[in-house]
């Protein structure tokens, strides 16, 4: 199985406004040297990792603040990937490969679980005050679990060891409807828009914008 790519270097790439310091912005290239290795690619012929080493050169020359077109085919270029990626979410790659012992996939798997949870509550119309998300983990070596709650929903995100489903939902008070505790493979939220619909709809949940998810 190849290696997951992740599509965060290519966004900070492409909104670095926050890296306004030197330290800041070398990290930002060290981070996405290291992403884009995971990934099996040449960091060297990575558009993100060019494009933030020309920051960090114009944050040492003092040039950061003008316009640069020549930076036009390299932004393209971080667009074209993010579309790819966009159908691929990283988590479903992170959780087939494994992480456990690996401290940079371990470093994605936290932040892309958290952020897939994101996009569900989103997909089935909570607020950001609606939901909390959580990581728990035995020990920082392992992955562990993601966990998405709301008044009407616990959602567990998890590794798939020993052929364990890595999704696994139902309502948080045990009540009619949702008292069964449902599983599904990592692979479902391949596509989040179904994922949030069979989710709904097991839980018997309102549509968006048609009243409380209770």
């Amino acid at each position: 199985m190849s290696n997951p790519d992740i599509d965060y270097r290519y966004r900070r790439a492409l909104a670095p406004d926050a890296l306004v310091t030197f330290d800041t912005c070398l990290q930002a290239v060290t981070d996405a040297v290291a992403d884009s290795r995971l990934a099996g690619l040449d960091p060297g012929e990575d558009p993100a990792v060019q494009l933030l080493s020309r920051r960090l050169s114009r944050l040492t020359c003092g040039t950061v603040a003008a316009d640069h077109p020549e930076d036009a085919p390299l932004r393209e270029r971080c667009l074209e990937r993010l579309a790819e990626l966009k159908h691929k979410p990283a988590i479903v790659s992170l959780v087939l490969r494994g992480c456990d012992n690996r401290p940079d996939e371990l470093r994605h798997y936290q932040r892309e679980g958290q952020r897939a949870l994101r996009q569900i509550a989103t997909a089935v119309g909570l607020s950001r005050n609606d939901y909390q998300v959580n990581y728990l983990t035995s020990s920082t070596r392992f992955a562990g679990e993601h966990t998405l709650q709301s008044e009407g929903i616990y959602l567990r995100l998890s590794p798939q060891r020993l052929g364990e489903p890595g999704l696994a939902w139902r309502r948080p008070d045990w009540a009619q409807p949702g008292n069964t505790l449902k599983k599904a493979h990592i692979t479902a939220l391949r596509d989040i828009p179904a994922f949030a619909e069979r989710l709904m709809r097991d839980l018997q949940l309102p549509a968006p914008g048609q009243g409380n998810l209770l």
